[in-house]
């Protein structure tokens, strides 16, 4: 009985058969200082936005971290179409981050918004055409 537990713990399943969940744990940059880990900037964001912002993947974060001096976690919301940003740094840069993330969040929902025109326009163009448009064009 004892094997069976440590075998079923050894391919990922928990002492109660539920799934291990992979740990959170990451090393603090050299460059980032440890009193800056003390008030976190928290926000969130819709997930599709962090998706477009950090990719599926959150492998956009490492540069916007290097970039800003600042350190993030993207971790989603319980409730599925939310995530939560945590921002880690001095406090001015806390919000410059935070300004920039919210302003690239404006931009990409400006572009969904605008894609969504046109895809409704040029649905309406194509129900008003007198069916297939074919040119005919006299050849000398």
């Amino acid at each position: 009985m004892v094997d069976d537990e440590g075998a079923s713990e050894a391919r990922g399943n928990g002492p109660l058969g539920f799934p291990l969940l992979p740990p959170r744990i990451r090393a603090r940059p050299w460059w980032f200082p440890v009193q800056e880990l003390r008030n976190p900037l928290v926000f969130s964001l819709e997930a599709w936005l962090a998706d477009s912002i950090f990719g599926p993947d959150r492998a956009v974060v490492p540069e916007v971290e290097w970039m800003s001096q600042a350190l993030l976690t993207v971790d989603a919301v319980p409730s599925g179409n939310l995530v939560e940003v945590t921002v880690f740094g001095r406090p001015a840069v806390q919000r410059r981050v935070k300004a920039v993330l919210l302003s690239l969040a404006a931009r990409h929902r400006e572009q969904r918004a605008r894609a969504e025109k046109m895809e409704q326009l040029e649905e309406f163009l194509k129900a008003q055409a007198p069916g297939p448009q074919v040119s005919q064009r006299l050849v000398a």
